[in-house]
Parts: structure tokens; sequence; C-alpha cells
């Protein structure tokens, strides 16, 4: 039985991480996150919260590609965590797992 042999070559793992279309899917799953967690903080009450959110695109020191969902607040880990006096959210935590548990 003869087929197609297919023999990956790891020194184009950078090229493709690099690429528009690996880069494109990692900002539009973000694009995707980032309103659920807007409306998770929302519902929440947490609407200057809310207004934080937003997407970070960066390439890690290794050169992995990422594109986050963030909130840039000084107390947003506060809220994601959870402190002594800040209640556990987990704002971010729960839009993401929504998207991956394929709720949405």
């Amino acid at each position: 039985m003869s087929g197609i042999r297919f023999e990956f070559d790891p020194t184009c793992v950078g090229e493709i991480m690099h690429s528009e279309k690996v880069r494109g899917a990692l900002k539009a799953e973000a694009d995707r996150i980032a309103p659920l967690a807007r409306s998770i903080a929302r519902s929440e009450g947490l609407e200057e919260f809310a207004d934080s959110i937003e997407v970070v695109e960066e390439i890690r020191p290794r050169g992995r590609p990422t594109a986050a969902v963030v909130a840039d607040r000084e107390d947003a880990t506060d809220h994601e965590h959870g402190t002594a006096s800040t209640p556990r959210r987990r704002i971010l935590g729960r839009a993401a797992h929504t998207r991956i548990d394929g709720l949405t």
C-alpha cells in the first residue's frame, strides 16, 4: 500500500508561528473572549473593570506570539484571584472557559 509520506521539519515552526494566519487566529479568539469578560464584569456591577478589559498582542521572549485578554487596572489581580478584602471573581478565567467549553 503506497501513500503520501510526510516528514515534519521543526526548523519551520518559527515561520509558522509568526505567520499572519496563526497570529490572526490568536487575535480572533481573544477578540471573542473579551466581550464575554466585559459582560461578566458588568453583570457583577464592575463597570470600571469591564472598561479596562482589552486584547493585547505580544511576542514572548522565545518567539511565541500571543494574544491575551487583560484587565489594565491595579486591582485586576485582586478581582480575578481574590484577597482578604476582595472576593474572588475570576472574570477573565470564566470568560475564557466559556469559550473553551463551547458554550458560546
